[in-house]
C-alpha cells in the first residue's frame, strides 16, 4: 500500500497535492480528538480538554431535527468569529448555537472521504464525508482556484450508508452534475479549523452532523429528498 493509501485512503491518488495536505491536517485533528487523555501527544494537549469533549459530543449527535432554519450564505457567514481558545463568553455563544438546525443550499465543490474515524470511535477508514458547498454554480466539480469561500458540511459515519442512501460515490456524482442541492443538519463550530479560515474554508462553523440532503428540481419547482432510510 503506497502512503498516501494508509494516511488518506484508498482515494488520495485522485487527489491534487493541496487536497492531500488538507486531508492530513482533517486525519490529524481527528486522531487527537479520538484519544484518550493519556495517549494524547503534546500537540494535541495544547488545546482546553473540555472544548474536545465538546467537539466530540457534538460531533457524534445521533438526533434528527424537526425542522431546520433556513440560512444564506451571507446570514452563515455573519455568524460569530471565535477563537480557537474559548473564553466564557465564546462557551455562551457555542452552547446556543450549537443547538441550532440549520439548512443551507448551493452547490457542492467537493467531496472527500476523511480519516477520522477515532471520532467516532471506529477504525479510520470509517470517518466523515466531507462536502464542501460554494454559493454559485461551478464549472465542474473539484475546480482549480481559490477555495476559501467554501462553507464546510460533513457526513458522520452514523448518515452514512446503510443508514441513508448517501454513499461517497452518490455525494460525488451530484458534485459532478453540478445541481443545486439543499444540506441541513446541526451547526457546530470546529475550532482546530479556525486556522484554515481563509484558505480552504470560509467559515469555522460547520453543519456537521448532516442530517438531511435534498436536490432541486427545477421542472417541478420542489425540493426533492436524496433518500434515507
Amino acid at each position: 500500500m503506497e502512503p498516501a493509501d494508509s494516511i488518506l485512503g484508498p482515494r488520495a491518488s485522485h487527489r491534487t497535492p493541496h487536497q492531500l495536505r488538507r486531508a492530513y491536517r482533517v486525519a490529524l485533528t481527528a486522531v487527537c480528538l479520538g484519544l484518550v487523555a493519556g495517549g494524547v501527544p503534546a500537540a494535541c494537549r495544547a488545546s482546553h480538554p473540555p472544548q474536545y469533549r465538546y467537539l466530540r459530543e457534538q460531533k457524534n449527535r445521533l438526533d434528527v431535527p424537526a425542522h431546520y432554519e433556513p440560512l444564506t450564505f451571507v446570514t452563515f457567514l455573519a455568524l460569530p468569529a471565535l477563537p480557537t481558545d474559548y473564553a466564557a463568553s465564546d462557551w455562551a455563544i457555542v452552547r446556543s448555537h450549537t443547538q441550532r438546525a440549520v439548512s443551507l443550499d448551493g452547490y457542492i465543490a467537493e467531496v472527500f472521504a476523511a480519516r477520522d474515524g477515532a471520532t467516532y470511535g471506529r477504525p479510520l477508514d470509517q470517518g466523515d464525508l466531507h462536502v464542501h458547498l460554494r454559493e454559485a454554480r461551478l464549472p465542474q466539480c473539484n475546480p482549480a482556484g481559490a477555495q476559501g469561500g467554501q462553507i464546510v458540511t460533513e457526513v458522520t459515519p452514523p448518515f452514512q450508508p446503510p443508514k441513508t442512501d448517501w454513499p461517497y460515490e452518490a455525494l460525488l456524482d451530484l458534485c459532478r452534475r453540478q445541481v443545486r442541492v439543499r444540506i441541513s443538519g446541526w451547526l457546530l463550530h470546529d475550532y482546530p479549523h479556525v486556522k484554515d479560515v481563509g484558505n480552504w474554508r470560509a467559515s469555522a462553523w460547520e453543519i456537521h452532523p448532516v442530517t438531511d440532503i435534498e436536490v432541486w428540481d427545477p421542472g417541478r419547482e420542489t425540493w426533492q429528498k436524496v433518500p434515507s432510510r
